[in-house]
């Protein structure tokens, strides 16, 4: 009795406790600002029912508090400079141990009587972000988010609305780190107004499923978030517009959108009739969307509708190397289409605290007619004339399923992602064709035959891909405490490709349309890719690094049931895996990258028959054609003073094709003693590419900015002519220097650019040539008033170089807008174009046979005016029932 007395006295206490320690976990976390920078030295606190715990925060903002009670609890997280942050918390889960996501602190803006103190510097970095703080910006009235963006150091925004970063593409947006609408830059441009903007933020974007692991290797793209300020996510903002223009151009649309913080509904609907490039082009659209976006879960579906009527005309020269000389073509074309498309997405992302899942599905429809006359006249080595009328009906549709999904296991650093896509898509061309030829003595130019014919081309297409992928990480440390986390990743991805053609060409026979057995094809091709990745990868503060070995298989195979004819092709590759980015300080990055990627023929270049849809240029495919690969390497340099706002960014890029499927080009002898020419397809080594381009900004003198950026290419390209292989080079150098001024009233710019080209052909110097451009560009808008504000661009080009005659226009456009009434949201635009009338525009063409130069008539003169309302309310209250 006493031993069992002594037994309980001695181990009691180790029961209480054992049970004590069940009913307790431990409670970790990270505390970052909003560039996910972890703040050092704030306070963590837990309130319980009967007690209260503290702890501090290390220099990485990691915080660990022990012996926490099952219950429910309130955590408090405060720092001198941020907002209080302040959580319920109750924790059901069997670990012993409770990870907490990252608690971001917002900064907080104090008044003291009538000082404001605030941030001093514009501009913060850290390591994948840049915020820019809206409020050193001078903002107007009326002022929309590419006004804002214009004035962003390292941000550019051109005529076309196009968003560039460090002289990287940025088209995704977001909005208080949440999906916003479509999620697309360019669409809110002109439709958000600047003044409810805190921050902007320019992120380094992986995407959802590697923000969620941590796994982020390979080149990011730029992301564009928004903070918005305080009471202000919540809106109705949009606008309808009306116009009229001479030359009978006019337009009319809305485009509408309700914001109410996790639900977001948008429509719009538009008719334009415009001038184009080469002629004129009436578009209808109208869609809608829906979006609700929290923390966990994401819900987005849209729809939309579009039909575009055009038509057009230009003038080509074109000159090409053959095994007989230059050949020499004038041609002149005439078009018009139909198109009409329709688009239904739907997709749901779901984000828990170890698991990601992803779900997407796209469906579209489209059909078209096209109807197109061209008059050709070739000279040099081949001598005849084309007229060419080709009438041409399709339709196609296609599907897109895609699943992913990522697990985080218990151990920090371990996770598990897998995803899975399909994709079908089908199609059917129905073309009618007429050609008149007419073919020279080649000797002496003198007419001796015509030949005319009419041709029936029907083809179906169908494709299809499935693509599954895996990926496993083990974590090779202590991700809690390591400076360096590292870890071994081991992917697989399994892709296969199938595409077929089935094509039927008639041809008429007095008046009667006979099938052409030997232009018939029923032809398919299957492609299969596997990858199996293993790697080691580090992730530092200063150093992220990701190497290791791609095992590559790959199996191609063709087969021809009408010719029966069948092909197969196998190729093994082991290719590196490489990704280095350093920081050695916020200022300062450096990334390296190296990809490599696999890739089959088209199916056109692979069925062995001829394309006869032009007589001028027909084409045969090459069923022993191989697969082609591309190494691909990118360096990126980027600087960035805070202080300052000084921007550099240098990106190097380098690309070897292995396997290119290039051109042969032959002439072939007809039955007049001439020739017809006839492109095959051959697979080539020693095709390259590199690239370097600059961008930097200086802003000086409070408003102004010093902006130049340089890119040059040189690019070689090997041809065959006659079955003789040849290399062909082309240098490009492009620079742009300009200053930038932005103040609330006066916004403008002046710009000089240079470009020029360097085309050398191996085989036919004939061919060679240096083009260049220069050009003076300003534009202006000057707000006079609250109510009033006129604008104006100018700009001169000089062209040499080219063998066609061409202008050297210069272009003089002019605006003002006039605000109506107290709430200026109803406004009437005057707009004149082109007021010299100069039209013509000019571009080159370089494939590595030949330069074809290009003229077409721009949009002429003419005087616009439209009537605007814009609506734009923001932190609209919740309205009580």
């Amino acid at each position: 009795m006493n031993k069992v007395l002594f037994l309980l006295f001695f181990y009691l206490p180790f029961i209480f406790v054992g049970s004590l320690s069940a009913q307790q976990y431990e409670l970790r976390g990270q505390v970052t600002d909003s560039l996910k920078v972890g703040i050092a030295g704030a306070v963590v606190r837990i309130y319980t029912s009967k007690d209260s715990l503290s702890t501090g925060t290390s220099k990485s903002g990691n915080f660990i508090v022990r012996a926490v009670s099952r219950e429910d609890i309130t955590l408090v997280v405060r720092s001198l400079g941020y907002q209080t942050y302040r959580q319920n918390l109750h924790y059901t889960g069997t670990s012993s141990i409770y990870e907490l996501p990252p608690i971001v602190l917002q900064s907080t803006v104090r008044r003291l009587q009538e000082v404001q103190v605030r941030v001093p510097s514009p501009i913060r970095v850290g390591k994948d972000t840049v915020e820019y703080n809206a409020a050193a910006y001078p903002v107007g009235e009326h002022d929309r988010l590419e006004d804002l963006l214009r004035q962003l150091p390292g941000v550019r925004v051109d005529g076309e609305g196009n968003v560039t970063a460090m002289g990287q593409s940025m088209t995704k947006l977001r909005v208080n780190g949440k999906d916003f609408f479509t999620n697309n830059v360019k669409d809110f441009l002109k439709q958000l107004p600047a003044g409810i903007i805190a921050k902007l933020q320019v992120i380094d974007d992986y995407g959802d499923q590697a923000n969620f692991t941590g796994i982020k290797t390979g080149k990011p793209q730029k992301m564009l978030n928004l903070v918005i300020k305080d009471g202000q996510n919540r809106g109705i903002f949009g606008n309808m517009q009306s116009s009229a223009s001479t030359q009978d151009l006019f337009g009319a649309g809305f485009q509408g959108n309700v914001w109410l913080d996790v639900h977001q509904v948008s429509g719009y609907a538009n008719h334009q009739n415009a001038r184009v490039e080469g002629g004129s082009q009436q578009t209808t659209t109208m869609g809608t969307n829906y979006r609700r976006s929290m923390d966990r879960l994401n819900v987005y579906g849209s729809y939309g509708y579009n039909a575009t009527h055009r038509k057009g005309s230009f003038e080509s020269y074109s000159e090409s190397g053959t095994s007989n000389g230059i050949l020499y073509n004038r041609l002149q074309n005439n078009n018009s289409s139909e198109n009409q498309n329709q688009q239904l997405q739907f997709s749901v992302q779901s984000r828990r605290k170890r698991d990601f899942w992803n779900l997407q599905v796209v469906g579209q429809v489209a059909q078209g007619n096209n109807q197109t006359h061209s008059i050709s006249k070739q000279t040099g080595a081949i001598v005849q004339d084309l007229d060419n009328t080709l009438l041409t009906d399709s339709k196609n549709s296609n599907g897109k399923l895609s699943l992913s999904w990522s697990r985080l296991m218990e151990k920090q650093g371990r996770s598990l992602t897998a995803s899975f896509s399909a994709t079908a898509q089908g199609g059917q061309d129905r073309s009618t064709i007429h050609d008149k030829l007419r073919f020279y003595n080649q000797v002496t130019s003198q007419p001796v035959k015509d030949s005319v014919s009419t041709r029936l081309l029907d083809a179906d297409r169908g494709e299809s891909q499935f693509d599954l992928s895996a990926q496993y990480t083990e974590p090779l440390n202590d991700h809690n405490t390591a400076n360096t986390k590292r870890s071994l990743d081991i992917g697989y991805r399994y892709s296969r490709r199938r595409n077929d053609k089935l094509q039927q060409t008639k041809s008429a026979h007095e008046g009667v349309l006979v099938p052409v057995d030997s232009l018939n094809t029923d032809f398919r091709t299957v492609f299969n890719t596997q990858q199996l990745d293993l790697s080691y990868r580090g992730a530092s503060p200063k150093l992220d690094y990701n190497f290791g070995l791609s095992m590559v298989p790959t199996r191609m195979s063709a087969d021809e049931s009408l010719q029966q004819r069948d092909i197969a092709y196998h190729m093994f590759r082991i290719l590196p895996i490489a990704s280095v980015r350093y920081a050695p300080s916020l200022k300062n990055n450096i990334q390296l990258n190296y990809s490599g990627t696999a890739s089959p023929p088209s199916v056109d270049q692979l069925i062995p028959l001829q394309d006869i849809r032009n007589l001028q240029q027909i084409t045969v495919g090459n069923p022993d054609l191989k697969p082609t690969l591309t190494h691909g390497l990118s360096l990126s340099l980027n600087h960035i003073n805070p202080v300052k706002g000084d921007t550099y960014s240098l990106g190097l890029n380098a690309n070897l094709t292995q396997d290119q499927v290039v051109a042969n080009v032959l002439l072939v002898p007809d039955t007049l003693n001439s020739f017809k020419q006839e492109t095959h397809y051959v697979n080539a080594n020693g095709a390259y590419n590199l690239n370097a381009s600059y961008d930097m900004t200086l802003p000086f003198a409070t408003y102004y900015q010093l902006q130049w950026s340089t890119s040059g290419s040189k690019n070689r390209s090997i041809v065959f002519i006659g079955g003789q292989n040849a290399d062909n080079s082309t240098i490009s150098l492009r620079q742009s220097l300009g200053v930038a001024l932005n103040s609330k009233k006066i916004r403008g710019s002046v710009n000089l650019n240079y470009s020029c080209e360097n085309i050398r052909y191996e085989l036919n110097n004939d061919l060679n040539r240096r083009t260049y451009t220069w050009e003076t560009s300003s534009n202006a808008r000057w707000t006079i008033s609250s109510r009033l504000a006129i604008g104006a661009d100018a700009s001169y080009r000089i062209n040499g170089g080219y063998t066609i005659p061409i202008k050297n226009p210069i272009m003089l456009n002019a605006s003002t807008e006039l605000f109506l009434f107290a709430n200026k949201e109803l406004s009437l635009q005057l707009f004149a174009y082109d007021l010299l009338d100069q039209q013509q525009s000019i571009y080159m063409l370089v494939t590595p046979n030949s330069v074809t130069q290009r003229t077409q008539n721009r949009i002429g003169r003419y005087i616009q005016l439209t009537a605007q309302y814009n609506l734009s309310h923001f932190g609209v209250k919740n309205k009580k029932n």
